[in-house]
């Protein structure tokens, strides 16, 4: 949920990958801490934004313990309150971050004390409507292939 001067967003996260850190080559905290990623070597609870390809704002929210890297990255969503009704909007992670109206600013953010952008308990997804799914859009890498993307099965809002 995003609470900006614009009004309420809110989404259901229906598509997500993990990148574990050091363990991870395909992660950005792979080689190590630096200005950008500082934020994967963080609290658990906040968000990492960063800009790929300069011109497509990303979120993850981290989860390891301080100084673990490792995170999330949201890839899609289904929409809730203040978007259109129509998931594909939200089906990858550029769009959306464009659709919450998140930037670099976003990146550092208590996502579960107490902010204008937070991560909130929803209702359980049976377990036979949830898939695990090898990451989209690596390179092939030792892991590459691990099934670290899930997802919810026949939501517009997973990316193809």
């Amino acid at each position: 949920m995003h609470e900006s001067p614009d009004g309420i967003r809110a989404v259901r996260l229906v598509e997500v990958e993990a990148y574990l850190g050091a363990r991870d080559p395909a992660s950005h905290a792979y080689r190590g801490p630096t200005p950008r990623n500082a934020p994967m070597f963080g609290r658990a609870g906040h968000s990492y934004v960063y800009l790929i390809y300069g011109m497509y704002w990303c979120m993850n929210v981290v989860c390891e313990t301080l100084g673990e890297p490792g995170a999330v990255l949201l890839r899609g969503a289904e929409p809730i309150a203040g978007l259109p009704d129509d998931a594909r909007l939200l089906a990858g992670p550029g769009k959306l971050a464009r659709s919450l109206g998140l930037t670099g600013i976003h990146t550092g953010v208590d996502l579960v004390r107490g902010s204008g952008l937070s991560i909130r308990a929803a209702p359980r997804v049976p377990p036979h409507q949830l898939s695990r799914t090898p990451r989209i859009g690596l390179n092939v890498s030792t892991t590459s292939q691990r099934r670290w993307r899930f997802i919810v099965r026949g939501s517009r809002g997973v990316t193809s």
